[in-house]
């Protein structure tokens, strides 16, 4: 069994899963270098076609979804078309076009766009701006000639979740595991490429979060959270609490949180920019005190409406504007790039990132009082969507929480969802079982490259190159001279972090290091790095969260001061964990360990500030040749400027 998984939306993906296992994945901004680009073309299904070896005569089914409201761009794929018909072979459940066809409504009736509309008007709202970031192509289209099927963002509902309550009132209810709500979130549609009809599935956005994480998180029961930054707390577009059991996963229930907005409007408003602000405010948050933190404000949109007679984002923001004005803070530093880690600033992202944790553990406790009220136990938890990128918070929820297990994986942004998509409808829909990842889910599913590659990067841009007997070796000794590297090697990892295929690494002993990389990177001065650790070692360096932390997906304590370059100003530090699963890296930290007496480096992600990650050998190269950086290892080739 093919199936072909695509994400259209921001952070667009396409995949390939073959009898339950991942064979193809290329993330589409790595091919067009616009950070979470928006939209596919035909170059990213030949892509993971050509990785899985298969072609479209292989694919059995087709499993389709987007961000909310983005409308499906087909006239950018060359031989492609999207029929909202089921195709003759469907046999699977959908509760929701059943129920559309039984009530004569038109499913065609229900369809969204967003995109189309923006370039079309003059709308310079925040998603306008994020549209045209993402998908700078739209300014040149011809938006009469694109052909687009627009997106399905509403499925199915039960009675239950028609009337919006706070989260205090969701913990004192009972889960239900509905089988119509289980075959409820897609719906049957006709693929037609290169001539082929192939069955066709609409995921819906946050089953397909649910379904990315739960399948490859090894747990055979979990509870699982899904959140991101869409605009609104209503009805469970911006996510839900599910439940997933073997091959089978429930909805259970929307959480009615808009706590993702409300952290990359704070992010906005102090200076920190529409697209990418969450990770540095993130970041920022160290730098201040949570003085403005107000538990009024630990709710969920019912609550806030409740309380506030408004949304939360735009109650926290009246109230952290008017606490400013009266905290005699130095107001002319809020919002300024070149003062950002000022109190007016870093205490706002201090309050922020305190009140999305509180809220954050509030949620989680009502997901697991809704499971024990109806009598389910589990010890597990899944944690989806872009709000899982936050480390402070998982980290809480792994200590303070109700669950033993905590989960994050590591693709949880909308990078992860053409995969998601996929294992919906392999495992849930298909009732195929689920074969459990070990140790845990590889994040390095990006596509290799062969030595043709390397050889036209090579022609393509003049630097030296020698070949060590011992790469991992080579490496070490470089770093332990203080030299900072690029570490390239295999298939880049999933979502958004470098875990040491696409790297930067530097000597974490030198604390001079985080303003020179930062420098190298021309990223602000004030951002903090992340550590890689041995796994074996991680516990005699950090403590106070969950090891192994393969994904740099929770905080961690940094034990003593020889590691300056990596730990923040409050003493924490981003780990991952290395072990040998992660290739040649384990080696570097390993023969670095030998020589120095010390298992860890500072690791980066292997780009410049607002560029997506390097994927190929030849942007690889031309880093070298572009910025400071000592030499670049490309799969055991060391390469520096002539």
């Amino acid at each position: 069994m093919h199936i072909l998984g695509l994400h259209f939306g921001h952070d667009a993906a396409a995949s390939i899963l073959s009898d339950g296992r991942i064979t193809g994945y290329v993330l589409r901004e790595r091919i067009n270098r616009v950070k979470h680009a928006l939209g596919l073309t035909r170059s990213e299904i030949d892509g993971v076609l050509t990785d899985a070896g298969l072609s479209v005569q292989d694919l059995d089914a087709v499993a389709i979804t987007s961000t909310q409201n983005v409308e499906l761009l087909t006239g950018l794929i060359d031989g492609l078309d999207i029929d909202i018909l089921p195709h003759d072979a469907h046999g699977i459940p959908a509760t929701f076009a059943e129920a559309a066809k039984a009530t004569n409504n038109r499913v065609e009736d229900l369809l969204v766009k967003a995109v189309e509309p923006t370039f079309r008007g003059d709308d310079t709202g925040f998603e306008s701006i994020v549209y045209r970031h993402v998908f700078p192509d739209g300014e040149t289209i011809d938006w009469d000639r694109l052909d687009s099927v627009g997106w399905l963002d509403g499925y199915v509902t039960d009675d239950a979740w028609r009337d919006p309550v706070d989260l205090p009132s969701l913990a004192g209810r009972s889960a239900e595991l509905k089988e119509e709500l289980r075959f409820g979130f897609h719906l049957p549609v006709t693929v037609h490429l290169d001539g082929r009809e192939i069955p066709g599935y609409f995921v819906n956005h946050h089953m397909a979060h649910a379904a990315s994480c739960y399948f490859r998180s090894g747990f055979r029961r979990a509870a699982i959270l899904t959140h991101d930054g869409f605009r609104s707390g209503v009805g469970y577009h911006g996510g839900f609490f599910a439940f997933g059991d073997g091959a089978r996963l429930w909805p259970v229930s929307p959480h009615y949180l808009a706590i993702g907005v409300l952290y990359e409007m704070v992010a906005a408003s102090i200076g920190l920019g529409e697209v990418g602000g969450p990770g540095k405010l993130m970041g920022l948050a160290s730098y201040g005190d949570p003085v403005l933190f107000n538990d009024r404000f630990v709710c969920n949109e019912p609550g806030a409406k409740a309380k506030f007679g408004t949304s939360l984002t735009e109650a926290w923001l009246a109230y952290c504007r008017q606490a400013i004005r009266q905290g005699g803070y130095d107001l002319a530093a809020y919002g300024d790039k070149n003062a950002m880690t000022a109190p007016v600033n870093a205490d706002i992202a201090a309050s922020t990132q305190r009140l999305f944790e509180e809220i954050y553990l509030a949620a989680v406790s009502a997901l697991n009082g809704m499971l024990q009220n109806a009598a389910i136990p589990c010890d597990n938890l899944c944690l989806s969507g872009g709000t899982a990128l936050n480390c402070p918070s998982n980290t809480r929820v792994a200590a303070e929480g109700p669950f033993d297990n905590v989960y994050v994986e590591p693709c949880c942004d909308d990078g992860g969802l053409s995969v998601g998509a996929s294992m919906h409808l392999y495992h849930n829909l298909m009732n195929q079982p689920v074969t459990p990842p070990a140790p845990y889910a590889s994040p390095y599913l990006g596509r290799p490259y062969a030595d043709t590659d390397f050889d036209t990067a090579r022609q393509a841009i003049d630097v030296d190159m020698s070949s060590p007997d011992k790469p991992a070796l080579a490496a070490a000794q470089d770093l332990a001279e203080d030299r900072v590297i690029g570490w390239f090697e295999g298939g880049s990892e999933t979502g958004p972090r470098a875990l040491g295929h696409r790297s930067i690494l530097a000597n974490a002993t030198k604390a001079e290091n985080w303003p020179r990389v930062n420098l190298l990177k021309k990223r602000e001065a004030w951002r903090p790095f992340a550590p890689a650790v041995l796994e074996e070692d991680a516990g005699d360096w950090f403590e106070g969260c969950p090891i192994p932390s393969p994904y740099m997906l929770f905080n961690a304590r940094v034990k003593g001061s020889a590691l300056p370059a990596i730990t923040h100003v409050d003493g924490t530090a981003r780990i991952q964990t290395v072990d040998a699963s992660c290739g040649q890296v384990y080696q570097v930290l390993t023969e670095y360990k030998t020589l120095t007496g010390i298992p860890v480096v500072m690791n980066t992600s292997f780009n410049g500030p607002g560029e997506p990650i390097v994927e190929t050998p030849e942007e690889a190269l031309r880093f070298l040749t572009e910025t400071d950086i000592d030499a670049v290892y490309i799969d055991g080739k060391r390469f520096t400027r002539r």
